[in-house]
């Protein structure tokens, strides 16, 4: 059985507080292939990507082949209708610039079958500012420092977050690690957010990335229990993560709004 973890937002009105964290275990089912869609509005990419595959049993892990031959078109509350293209075996795209709290609608129509999902793209929420603190003795690792990503949490709103972080020019295969938190306990306040899933070192550039999440792609993200063979998540093994589409059909159809900041570590 694979798990994969949740934390729960820092509160830092005076102090950084140690992370608290859930572990979410996700059951795994042995099926026959299944569709899988995958794609997200975002406000940093002007072209919306819908990757379409077959999974395989989670059980016999394998290639995930492509399905080509899809119609799929993503209509806006605004009236707009876009309709991707086929650009290689199973990926459609078509130029789509995200805007913060406009509806989108899609429609996947595939070997007889219709597909559908709704979401609508978040409001960005800016980082404040970074810093970073040694990494604590009781860690697995030690001798270096994490980074706190600091935000001021819109109030009466509720704010779903994926945090990203990664070292610019890092020579090791990258981690595709999925950290994820909610507002609901911290609402309308200044947050930290404490990444310590890796420690960094003196003349190391990090950037640091907050996505503010549809609902739906956080509980998506939140239950996910997938290898991330593919290098998209959700494009794999079949599990019962929460998904927004119609249908007996694997994946979600996203949207998230993205703050970055970049910190070069110091000795402190």
């Amino acid at each position: 059985m694979r798990t994969i973890k949740t934390f729960i937002l820092l509160s830092a009105l005076a102090a950084l507080f140690a992370s608290c964290r859930d572990i979410i275990d996700i059951e795994l089912d042995s099926i026959d292939p299944k569709l899988v869609i995958d794609g997200a509005v975002t406000d940093i990419n002007d072209t919306l990507v819908i990757q379409l595959t077959k999974s395989v049993d989670y059980f016999e892990p394998g290639i995930y082949p492509p399905v080509s031959g899809a119609v799929i078109a993503v209509s806006d509350n605004l009236g707009n209708t876009y309709q991707l293209n086929e650009t290689s075996s199973g990926v459609y795209t078509e130029y789509l610039p995200g805007t913060e709290g406009n509806e989108y609608s899609l429609s996947v129509e595939i070997e007889g079958e219709t597909y559908t999902a709704e979401v609508e793209m978040p409001y960005k929420v800016l980082i404040d500012s970074l810093s970073i603190e040694t990494t604590p003795d009781y860690f697995e690792f030690s001798g270096g420092y994490l980074v706190n990503c600091h935000l001021q949490d819109p109030s009466g709103i509720e704010n779903f977050y994926r945090l990203k972080v990664s070292k610019i020019n890092n020579l090791k295969e990258p981690q595709d690690v999925l950290v994820v938190y909610d507002d609901a306990y911290v609402d309308g306040n200044n947050i930290t957010l404490r990444w310590d899933e890796e420690q960094f070192f003196p003349q190391d550039t990090v950037v640091v990335e907050l996505q503010t999440l549809a609902e739906s792609t956080y509980e998506y993200y939140r239950t996910l229990s997938a290898l991330f063979e593919s290098g998209m998540i959700g494009s794999a093994n079949p599990a019962n993560p929460i998904t927004n589409l119609s249908g007996d059909v694997l994946g979600y159809f996203g949207a998230f709004t993205v703050s970055r900041d970049t910190i070069i570590i110091s000795e402190q």
